[in-house]
């Protein structure tokens, strides 16, 4: 009767579930596998995010297009001083070439809030804002990501501007396609998972898509 009765009461205890080990289930998935489980940040959570929920105003730019990456921070010595009419004009076209080859950088032209080294420029409609944050904010969360590397390299030709009420830019992102980096100001804005290698190709047809050039163009 005693081992009847126990019986019974072990029998209808409820089985526990065997606790899910989450690190022992990450480690089976390689680097770059699909999530299965993977459920998109919705549009109101992304725009609700810093810096695009205090922005009135974003657009995406281009500069630096004409400029290749292996001879931008090259030195050319400057001509001897002129001596005939031909070495003036040389020197008049030596110096004309250092203005109009000047360096371009996003960060002095937004302390300064001059912007002519821009070549290419696009305000971005609200529906253009929600194709550019399902990019940035849902492309790295649909793969299981180990690691994230940066290259030692970083030439930016594009960049995100976020506006204020005041029409002052207060944040951007700065991108280069070549190396796959992105900078932000202020730094750190992205959570360095976000910025994986599978960011990149979607951002850049992002770019393109709104008629922006992500590349070097040799003059002709």
């Amino acid at each position: 009767m005693l081992f009847s009765v126990l019986f019974l009461f072990s029998y209808g205890q409820k089985k526990k579930k065997r606790p899910v080990d989450l690190l022992t289930e990450y480690h089976s998935f390689k680097e770059g596998d699909l999530k299965k489980d993977f459920k998109p940040t919705p549009l109101h959570k992304r725009v609700a995010t810093f810096p695009f929920n205090k922005a009135t105003k974003v657009k995406i730019i281009s500069y630096k297009l004409n400029l290749k990456r292996s001879t931008a921070n090259s030195y050319m010595p400057a001509p001897p001083p002129p001596k005939t009419k031909e070495d003036s004009i040389r020197l008049t076209k030596y110096y004309d070439s250092i203005k109009k080859n000047k360096k371009f950088e996003l960060r002095e032209a937004v302390d300064h809030s001059v912007f002519a080294g821009i070549q290419e420029s696009r305000t971005l409609t609200l529906s253009e804002i929600s194709e550019l944050t399902d990019v940035i904010y849902n492309t790295c969360d649909k793969y299981y990501i180990k690691s994230v590397s940066s290259s030692g390299c970083f030439f930016p030709r594009n960049a995100i501007l976020f506006y204020d009420e005041s029409d002052t830019v207060f944040a951007y992102f700065e991108i280069c396609f070549e190396c796959s980096g992105i900078e932000s100001s202020p730094r750190n804005i992205l959570d360095p998972f976000k910025t994986c290698e599978y960011l990149y190709p979607g951002l850049q047809k992002f770019f393109k898509s709104k008629g922006l050039t992500t590349e070097y163009v040799e003059k002709k």
